[in-house]
């Protein structure tokens, strides 16, 4: 102990002689907590954080630095090694990687990053100093392997009301062309309903090396109406994928899976791939372009079963406490069969989303989106193609109780505006819950 302590004096001098990462960042509370040294509140703050700015270099120093601080090495480790894939001749984010390792009892690693330091042509007393470090660490060194992969686990639970579980026609009669009155089948017509839905999502992620990050996603979500069992939804949504990270760029490729299930029998499958590139624009804003390409496989009506591509564009910004992202998107769908272009679309659409951040244990976030369908082709007993305006309206607040578990409230509302009175629906929805996050 008494060697170890040595150990960490001389590294507390080299790194209070190294340049510091950041000068001013996004997150000026996460960065006021550091610098008053109240880590573990810094800590709590950068988990509320954590699911929307991973991969953020300014973020995860600060992530990092603050989980080393408060004794989540682990967490310290992969936040600080992203870092160093991002800004990799920056030395104070090495220093602080090599620390964490050794509180991981990792002396190997620990001595790999200071040599990569020592590459870096610091200044001559830091330069002493590591010197100095790697070769007390080598009469001591420890082989084990280094840990380079990680898995989350989350799982929530919430309980809510739907007032149109079904997106259906708020009405039992509808007038068609040359038909006359027509009276809806019951699953057809707006449904109300009390739920119950329970969420598990696993999220596993190996750093191959410094460019080089895979993941696995797994989101499973089973739904339980209280009145409208025929809509009771089980939904796996399956993610493989691969990040590439190159000066100041980044490039994500995913694989995905979802299948869907209502009231116990399979409904559909989508398969698909997305290409995303990213890069900061400045110190505050990202931008960002997404190629998605799908299979829908529907297993109730075939004629729906279709192609679609999605090219896409967002615009980041953080601005006091506030996230903000603008996005457009462009599609296009074509059918399996040439009689399904009646469910076949073209899509347009515009997005806003800001998340605020009160505290460290409160955000609040909103979100607008305004998309527009037009069927390619129109249904039998209609004489114009199908035409929708959608509008989404949600809203959001999560309370951190602690770095593990939190209380979240969510509000949704769906307008869908058609030229074929069949397809107007509304649809309001809240709910309330807890979440658990667990490594």
């Amino acid at each position: 102990m008494a060697l170890f302590n040595k150990h960490l004096i001389i590294f507390s001098l080299t790194i209070s002689m190294s340049s510091v990462v950041i000068a001013k960042t996004g997150y000026p509370l996460l960065e006021k907590l550091v610098g008053q040294k109240q880590y573990a509140k810094a800590y709590q703050r950068a988990v509320i954080l954590r699911e929307e700015n991973e991969g953020d270099p300014r973020f995860d120093y600060l992530y990092g630095f603050s989980a080393l601080q408060a004794g989540h090495y682990n967490e310290a480790v992969f936040a600080l090694d992203r870092v160093t894939v991002s800004t990799p001749h920056v030395i104070r984010p090495r220093l602080e990687l090599a620390r964490a390792y050794l509180r991981l009892n990792n002396n190997t690693a620990a001595i790999k990053e200071f040599n990569d330091v020592l590459s870096l042509s610091p200044p001559p007393i830091v330069r002493k100093n590591v010197m100095a470090y790697i070769a007390e660490l080598e009469k001591h060194k420890n082989n084990r392997v280094v840990q380079r992969s990680v898995t989350r686990k989350l799982v929530s639970f919430l309980v809510g009301y739907d007032d149109n579980v079904n997106f259906g026609h708020d009405g039992e009669e509808i007038e068609l062309p040359d038909f006359g009155l027509l009276i809806l089948d019951p699953l057809s017509v707006k449904q109300g309903s009390g739920f119950a839905e329970a969420k598990l999502q696993i999220k596993h992620r190996t750093i191959k090396n410094k460019h080089k990050i895979t993941f696995v996603l797994a989101n499973l979500t089973h739904k339980k109406y209280f009145k409208s069992n025929h809509f009771d939804l089980l939904d796996l949504d399956f993610r493989v994928g691969m990040t590439l990270n190159k000066d100041d760029f980044q490039y994500q490729f995913i694989g995905r899976t979802r299948p869907i299930m209502l009231d116990g029998d399979m409904y559909s499958n989508t398969l698909g791939i997305d290409a995303v590139a990213r890069k900061s624009l400045s110190g505050s804003s990202i931008g960002s372009v997404q190629l998605s390409l799908e299979k829908y496989d529907n297993r109730i009506l075939s004629l729906s079963d279709r192609s679609r591509a999605v090219v896409s564009g967002r615009w980041e910004k953080h601005i006091g406490e506030t996230d903000h992202q603008i996005s457009m998107y462009l599609g296009k769908e074509w059918p399996d069969k040439k009689e399904g272009k009646q469910y076949s679309r073209d899509i347009a659409g515009l997005g806003y989303f800001a998340v605020r951040e009160w505290n460290n244990k409160n955000r609040s976030y909103i979100g607008l989106d305004y998309r527009h369908y037009k069927h390619q082709k129109a249904y039998p007993v209609f004489p114009d193609k199908r035409s929708d305006d959608r509008f989404i309206l949600k809203a959001g607040h999560q309370w951190q109780i602690n770095d593990k578990l939190a209380l979240i409230f969510a509000a949704q509302h769906v307008n869908n505006k058609s030229n074929i009175d069949l397809y107007d629906a509304k649809r309001n929805e809240v709910k309330v819950g807890i979440r658990y996050d667990w490594d």
